[in-house]
């Protein structure tokens, strides 16, 4: 399976991390203390009602977003495969806790909380959070909307607790 270009598969970093969870708990590691993941393009062929209402935006449109996975997987066929759709992948259950970070003006949003929802039911510890009136790479524009330390505070509850209890873990080693 080819991947396209970084810039693009940085737009799809939710999507990278929830494989790389997949991956850390189906090869032995590393041990995660958690997955963070922000409004994850989950499943391109998810049909949701957020994907309809926001087809044409703000910011990400359907058409944008479509060209976003064709350049993220250019192989149909490869769509299918769990290492470009996490949630294609057979189990969910043993994966690491998760912050699934959603925004409200997002086609991606619901399919996201989807994932989330997909999770928790496989025993695996998720909050699901979802930012109201932000928009998809509401962080990226962190320097005139204040609103975005609503993200980064999620994040921030989000692991400084599993990084303090890892590093408990570690001194008493």
């Amino acid at each position: 399976m080819r991947v396209g270009s970084r810039s693009w598969a940085r737009a799809r970093g939710g999507t990278l991390a929830a494989v790389a969870a997949q991956r850390a708990r189906d090869e032995q590691g590393p041990e995660l203390v958690g997955q963070v993941l922000l409004y994850p393009p989950i499943d391109p062929a998810a049909q949701t009602e957020s994907k309809e209402r926001y087809r044409e935006g703000p910011i990400l449109t359907g058409a944008a977003a479509d060209q976003c996975w064709g350049r993220y997987v250019p192989a149909a066929g490869d769509r299918e495969s769990a290492l470009a759709v996490p949630s294609k992948a057979e189990s969910l259950a043993g994966l690491a806790p998760a912050l699934v970070l959603t925004v409200e003006l997002d086609p991606s949003r619901d399919e996201a909380e989807a994932y989330g929802r997909a999770l928790r039911d496989a025993g695996v510890p998720t909050q699901i959070v979802r930012i109201p009136g932000l928009i998809h790479a509401a962080l990226n524009m962190s320097g005139c909307v204040p609103r975005t330390s609503e993200l980064t505070d999620a994040i921030v509850a989000f692991l400084a607790p599993r990084f303090a209890s890892a590093a408990r873990s570690v001194s008493q080693a």
